[in-house]
């Protein structure tokens, strides 16, 4: 070959392909995010609801799948779950957001247990280990001394701080990787909340609904029990429950208090008796006095204990026999309890649990973990057709996290704000990181101070200007600050 020849025409080859490298680097670049984490493609035609194609480590109940997609339809559920070349095949029309071996995309918490309310409020600073029954922090009986209960704060109210503080609990817990919320109180169109529906604006509220009974026994259970626990002569003391709601989950506080509370024992046997009708879904929260005899009729009978470690522990210096509660295949659902005196999100619960069965000679996997925080929650509440996990026709309640090696369930259970990409409750993204394109909402995203991900589509419903937002909630549980939650502590 001619070398005078082949050097002309290299320069000329070499500028062309140079050209070419850098108009596909302009291309990717216009739908890549800054940091490359993940590629969004917009709708071919943004007027029509073709929905969204998320690519990530996709965590299913089987299992973890990569290179798969889920679609997100427009009307806020989960289309399709498969292959993600498949899914763009199926939906040429939809928009599509890449993160494949960058992020890891798990349905969001469902923390089966709050009091939304008064989960605004930081623990007392007489906070302690030492009750034996929730009546005496409650009340002050057995020579106790009471705990304040904070004010209860509603949506309804007139006073404007009361709803911006609402607002800023369930966005700490949309921080801390929940998409659902069970428990009174909250505000309409920010998490996920479920309740029952008993006063006006509920049903605004409340878009899914779930029995619970903070006091199903007696307000007074230590006094109604005191002749029963001095003598043994049984008292007539029936659960309190409504017959004509068995279309939903009945989810109480029972055994709240010391194995060695007398009061305790009795409301748990008492339950569990009651749960043999099997006429409805049953769980149980707290259930610290249970033993490995009622947790072989938990599991008989699919009672769900609704475990708050923290809470426990800060309040009685114990909590459920957890080696025990596993050994017999009893299902586990996390929850966070409030504020007062238990974690801060679901993530710092999460954290508690496991160090609490490490405390008592188990370990729990990552994995099992995070069905604790999902699946197990939905099944709590008699839910689990309606969210908890990935599926076809549940709802697209979604948390996408930055993961691109180790264990998918480590990065989900141990992400911090600035691990989060995006969260979508009813398929609504509610949180969006800087990294990702605007375009994937519609809505406005304001950037709040010390917080990652922007929040989508939120203050402007409560006619709330970030400034007002911001100097609302300076008093009470910080949206992503954890220091000042109550202590995990296993005495020694």
């Amino acid at each position: 070959m001619d070398q005078s020849h082949h050097s002309n025409r290299t320069p000329t080859s070499l500028a062309f392909a140079v050209g070419v490298i850098l108009m596909l680097g302009a291309v990717v670049s216009a739908f890549a995010s800054p940091a490359q984490t993940c590629v969004f493609m917009p709708m071919n035609d943004d007027t029509k609801p073709f929905g969204l194609v998320v690519g990530a480590d996709i965590l299913l109940p089987e299992g973890k799948m990569e290179d798969y997609g889920v679609h997100i339809r427009f009307n806020g559920s989960i289309g399709a779950v498969a292959k993600f070349d498949e899914l763009q095949t199926d939906y040429p029309e939809s928009a599509v957001l890449d993160c494949r071996g960058k992020a890891v995309l798990s349905p969001g918490f469902v923390n089966a247990h709050e009091h939304p309310a008064y989960s605004y409020a930081f623990p007392d600073k007489n906070l302690n280990p030492n009750y034996f029954h929730r009546d005496e922090w409650r009340l002050g009986v057995n020579d106790k001394a009471s705990l304040p209960i904070p004010e209860r704060y509603d949506f309804q109210s007139n006073d404007s701080k009361q709803p911006a503080a609402l607002v800023a609990m369930e966005l700490r817990h949309l921080i801390g990787g929940a998409t659902t919320i069970a428990g009174s109180g909250g505000v309409p169109g920010v998490i996920r909340n479920v309740n029952l529906h008993k006063r006006q604006g509920d049903t605004e509220l409340y878009d899914a609904e779930v029995e619970s009974a903070t006091f199903p026994f007696s307000f007074r259970a230590v006094e109604d029990l005191k002749e029963e626990c001095s003598t043994g002569t049984p008292k007539n003391l029936p659960l309190r429950i409504d017959g004509n709601l068995n279309f939903m989950a009945y989810i109480p506080h029972v055994g709240e208090g010391r194995y060695s509370s007398c009061t305790a024992r009795a409301e748990i046997t008492r339950y569990l008796q009651h749960v043999q009708l099997r006429d409805r879904r049953y769980s149980l929260i707290h259930g610290i006095a249970t033993d490995n005899s009622d947790y072989v009729l938990m599991q008989k009978y699919d009672v769900t204990l609704v475990w708050s470690p923290r809470s426990n522990l800060a309040l009685y210096g114990e909590t459920v026999d957890i080696a025990n509660a596993l050994e017999q295949a009893v299902k586990i659902a996390l929850s966070t309890d409030w504020s007062p005196s238990g974690s801060f999100n679901m993530r710092e619960e999460v954290k508690c649990a496991k160090h609490a069965a490490k405390e008592a000679g188990i370990e729990i996997s990552s994995e099992m973990l995070w069905k604790m925080s999902t699946i197990n929650g939905a099944y709590a509440l008699g839910l689990e057709d309606r969210f908890g996990k990935i599926k076809s026709g549940l709802r697209a309640d979604l948390i996408l996290i930055q993961h691109e090696e180790g264990d998918p369930y480590d990065s989900v259970l141990t992400a911090t704000h600035e691990d989060i990409l995006a969260t979508w409750v009813n398929g609504q993204v509610i949180l969006l990181s800087e990294m990702l394109d605007d375009r994937l909402t519609k809505q406005q995203c304001v950037k709040l101070d010390s917080v990652s991900p922007r929040v989508c589509g939120v203050l402007e419903k409560f006619n709330l200007s970030n400034l007002e937002f911001q100097n609302s909630i300076k008093d009470i549980v910080p949206l992503v600050d954890t220091a000042g939650q109550a202590p995990c502590e296993v005495p020694g």
